[in-house]
């Protein structure tokens, strides 16, 4: 049973001296995507590395996997807009899927870096979930939340 999608989205941007290194960013939802990019783009610029955005949109079981109930286009124009934007090369991966935490914990490569957007609250979140779940599968995690215009960063 096939559990994603994989859909590219190429975007111009400067080419990078080592396509190895990458900062990956789970894309979480709309609202202050523009902060975590330029962050993220801060970390690989810093690093000689790309950002790959990555972008689980999760399908219900009655549905097909093919036909999600929200055209995937809004994301993806306003994701290419922001890629366009850094100073880094950035590229957009979506995935549509049954499971937003196992598709992520599939399709990134060992010990990657990841950046994950999240607001900060007493009790575990998805976002938390996930980030807790890649950090046990070695990869290296950053929670970055939003308070107002501020943003922190915690290492997980």
């Amino acid at each position: 049973m096939k559990t994603a999608v994989r859909l590219a989205i190429p975007v111009r941007a400067p080419a990078v001296p080592d396509p190895q290194l990458e900062v990956n960013v789970v894309y979480t939802g709309l609202p202050g995507s523009a902060e975590i990019l330029k962050a993220a783009s801060g970390l690989a610029h810093g690093l000689g590395a790309r950002v790959t955005v990555h972008v689980a949109q999760v399908i219900p079981y009655p549905l097909a996997l093919k036909n999600p109930p929200v055209a995937v286009a809004f994301a993806e124009e306003k994701l290419l807009y922001l890629a366009s934007e850094q100073p880094v090369e950035t590229r957009i991966q979506m995935y549509l899927c049954r499971d937003l935490i196992e598709t992520i914990r599939r399709v990134l490569k060992p010990d990657s870096v990841v950046v994950i957007d999240g607001k900060k609250r007493w009790w575990p979140t998805r976002e938390h979930t996930l980030a807790r779940g890649l950090k046990r599968d070695g990869h290296r995690v950053i929670m970055i939340h939003r308070s107002g215009t501020a943003l922190t960063y915690a290492a997980i």
